[in-house]
């Protein structure tokens, strides 16, 4: 029985799931074996402290076979444990499915990783409380002390991404960004906050900043660009290469032209892209995987308290 596990965006995630089940027999016949999906959420691997799952999968002995989900939840896995745990599937499927031209930076050189779809995370602001002409239509914004500001809970992908970009990028900022923040509450529930005026500012899924975009909750657009989060396929170590055709459905025209309805920056390249060149700016300056990794770690650490001396 293989385990397929798909922890995608909230606002995608149930529509990928019917996808998948009702492809679920049709895939079986093609890989010829059952295939048990999972979310995070199922009690095997579901957690009452943290949203991570996969580590705790691994050291339970009960890792998938194949896993869709963030690139913040293999934070924890150096290059060299990566490589042990997972096939080089996903490079010999780049090679025959290459990545679309403005997303091709995200290639990975090791043969891990293969992106789906990245979502763009975006700053939302309440109009009444902020003016316009106040803001510089950057991520330093976020840092202004007249603006209270609130993210998703500390452990949510998007919050590990946006923190890890911008510990990485304003390390001199960072810290006293920290102790103003609240870190609190969902994606979704960051638009009724900032609306109501309980907050100023805010960070969520582009997606939910775009439906929120009215006079009370604008998006402020980012010189830098929007934060990406990507979700990539892994396969796991030993599995059968058959297992890509579940690449090949996620990445199909079908799929992607749903994600891209989203506001989800899509793969294929016969899915026009929903985002421009200067909103995708931080994946045309893409610095590779362990960087990106790597930051967000920082940012985890930073939050358990190991930088702060306590």
């Amino acid at each position: 029985m293989i385990r397929f596990m798909l922890h995608t965006p909230v606002n995608v995630r149930g529509r990928m799931l019917d996808h998948i089940k009702a492809s679920l027999k049709e895939l079986e016949e093609e890989v010829g074996d059952g295939i048990q999906l999972f979310t995070p959420h199922d009690p095997e691997y579901s957690s009452d402290c943290t949203e991570e799952w996969l580590t705790p999968s691994i050291e339970k002995g009960i890792m998938p076979d194949v896993i869709v989900t963030h690139a913040t939840e293999f934070v924890s896995l150096k290059e060299e444990e990566r490589s042990r745990l997972f096939s080089d599937l996903a490079g010999q499927y780049a090679k025959l499915n290459p990545i679309r031209e403005e997303m091709s930076r995200l290639y990975d050189p090791q043969g891990v990783f293969y992106p789906i779809s990245v979502t763009p995370l975006a700053m939302i602001y309440n109009t009444e409380k902020v003016k316009e002409e106040d803001l510089s239509g950057s991520w330093t914004d976020l840092f202004n002390d007249k603006y209270s500001v609130i993210f998703p809970d500390r452990d949510k992908p998007l919050c590990r991404a946006v923190g890890g970009y911008l510990k990485a990028n304003y390390p001199d900022q960072f810290a006293k960004f920290e102790e103003k923040v609240v870190y609190d509450g969902s994606p979704a529930n960051m638009l009724r906050l900032v609306a109501s005026g309980q907050y100023d500012m805010a960070m969520t899924l582009l997606s939910f900043a775009s439906i929120a975009q009215q006079d009370r909750v604008k998006i402020n657009k980012a010189k830098e660009g929007y934060i990406p989060l990507p979700q990539l396929i892994v396969w796991k170590q030993g599995v059968s290469e058959r297992l890509s055709i579940l690449a090949d459905m996620l990445t199909g025209f079908e799929m992607q032209t749903y994600l891209a309805e989203q506001d989800t920056w899509t793969v294929n390249e016969n899915v026009p892209l929903s985002g421009t060149s200067q909103e995708m700016q931080q994946l045309t300056e893409w610095k590779g995987w362990d960087y990106y990794l790597e930051a967000v770690d920082a940012f985890d650490k930073y939050g358990s308290h190991e930088e702060k001396g306590d």
